[in-house]
């Protein structure tokens, strides 16, 4: 998808409400704490990355840039491109289009403390001079351990029975809910579960606002104001049925899950240092 396509004096709902991101440590739970941000810049702070590492990939005649942050110590990548790129051309090519950026980031501490996420889609991005819809892979700690309360809504009581399911221990105790992330399960959240999901949260963008909008500013300005108007419930339903029934379809298929494609001479060749990665098992 061009940015300037169909947008006639060059109106971009994108822009305008560019964020939502899948939360690993609960839904929109409060804290005080906030992630500074210079005044004059108006980039979020997961757009400002430190000298990333670029890769253009042609994925289903869709020209997609990689940008890989190195890793700080005691985190990795989870996920090389290569396994990536595997699963993106397990997508229908007309939902996997609009994409034009996969961003393998490293967050500060203060970051994972303050937003914990696997993941998380940019409607529009501008990093660097590259642009357009953007699906972000946070590195993680390569020990993670976090914990939930006890007392769990309906969607994050299914949301870890998922994250047991993906090879996450869980230990329950009178207070809390505490997990341990080894990297084959977070290897299986991120490409199986989480990449899926943020892609279906474009498809339902497609679906509710540029598909039937066509070349029509004033429609696509009201779509895109009742789509952004939806609940966070509804949306976060829409992709998660959309990556369960890509994961289902795709192990019945055998495509999924596949051995990590780490390959230590293809990264050194593509500029990235293999120790930014992890060589994790299929098995969660």
């Amino acid at each position: 998808m061009s940015k300037n396509r169909g947008h006639g004096a060059g109106f971009d709902a994108r822009k305008r409400n560019r964020n939502i991101g899948t939360n690993k440590a609960g839904h929109g739970q409060d804290n005080s704490l906030t992630i500074p941000s210079a005044w004059a810049d108006e980039r979020a702070f997961h757009e400002k990355l430190k000298d990333p590492v670029v890769l253009t990939r042609m994925i289903s005649g869709n020209l997609i840039t990689f940008l890989v942050e190195a890793t700080n110590k005691g985190f990795t990548h989870a996920c090389t491109p290569d396994d990536i790129e595997r699963v993106l051309r397990l997508l229908p090519a007309d939902h996997l289009q609009p994409i034009k950026m996969i961003v393998q980031r490293q967050p500060t501490r203060k970051e994972c403390l303050v937003s914990p996420v696997w993941g998380r889609l940019l409607y529009w991005s501008a990093i660097k001079r590259y642009e357009g819809p953007t699906i972000h892979l946070e590195a993680q700690p390569i020990n993670l351990q976090h914990q939930w309360g006890k007392s769990l809504s309906p969607d994050s009581t299914l949301e870890l029975e998922e994250l047991i399911e993906d090879g996450h221990k869980i230990k329950t105790d009178k207070r809390a809910h505490h997990i341990s992330s080894p990297v084959s399960a977070i290897r299986h959240t991120q490409l199986y579960r989480t990449l899926p999901h943020e892609v279906g949260h474009y498809v339902h963008f497609l679906e509710s606002v540029e598909r039937p909008a066509g070349s029509d500013d004033d429609k696509r300005k009201r779509l895109n104001d009742l789509y952004f108007s939806k609940p966070v419930a509804e949306k976060e339903s829409f992709a998660h049925r959309y990556a369960a029934a890509f994961k289902k379809r795709h192990i019945a298929s055998g495509d999924l899950p596949f051995e990590s494609l780490f390959d230590d001479q293809k990264l050194r060749n593509d500029n990235l240092d293999p120790n930014w990665f992890a060589k994790a098992s299929s098995k969660p």
